[in-house]
């Protein structure tokens, strides 16, 4: 080992070349994937409109990663109006985040990437034709649901994408008759949360109290 070790040392790698600096790569985020939900549009008092859905992006045969897209805008019209759910996109944006605190005290962030650039992608080269045969990626969300606790990571991800917006998620916890029965289910793609769910993040109650507190508030 140690004759390999010296081997892999004396051997001479090109430093890499030096780029210009330019502001808009220091936060750029590209990605393809699958429109999880319906995009949803809001104008707002200022003039200004938002849109938004998910992304789901497919690490592996097996691993996909659920992205909340905002748009703003004309991207946000033209989001609106031409992109559905189950096509595929290809983004370009910037990532921003937002912090909520924690039972500990520590804070959890959350991140969306702001959509810059919308592309289509062309048909010739399906996911299924880029991952294998995985037939269920098109319905990716229902994936999900099926299999909500599948591991720590999966479920965090979508306890983040309810509590970006919750008005998107069918809230039963008043009116269960079977306590194995979703506490929380997604309106379009059944992805299904449980409040005493055994692999939630710890700040999962305590970030409840705060929304049902907001939301009782409202008018």
């Amino acid at each position: 080992m140690d004759d390999l070790s010296n081997n892999y040392n004396q051997v001479s790698y090109s430093k890499p070349p030096e780029i210009p600096w330019k502001k808009e790569l220091c936060n750029s985020v590209n990605l393809i994937g699958i429109v999880a939900t319906p995009v949803e549009i809001k104008h707002l008092p200022s003039g200004k409109a938002v849109a938004w859905t998910r992304l789901a992006v497919k690490k592996s045969a097996t691993q996909t990663s659920w992205i909340s897209l905002t748009f703003w805008d004309e991207l946000a019209h033209v989001a609106s109006q031409h992109v559905e759910k189950d096509c595929q996109i290809y983004v370009s944006g910037r990532l921003v985040s937002d912090s909520v605190d924690s039972d500990d005290g520590k804070q959890q962030t959350y991140y969306k990437v702001v959509v810059q650039q919308l592309n289509f992608v062309e048909k010739n080269l399906s996911p299924v034709t880029l991952y294998g045969q995985d037939p269920d990626y098109m319905s990716a969300g229902r994936k999900l649901g099926n299999n909500a606790a599948n591991s720590t990571d999966s479920v965090e991800e979508v306890w983040q994408a309810f509590f970006a917006n919750p008005v998107d998620w069918w809230d039963n916890r008043k009116n269960k008759r079977n306590p194995k029965y979703t506490d929380l289910k997604h309106k379009d793609t059944g992805e299904a949360l449980w409040v005493e769910g055994r692999y939630n993040p710890p700040w999962v109650k305590s970030q409840l109290a705060i929304l049902d507190t907001r939301m009782g508030s409202l008018p």
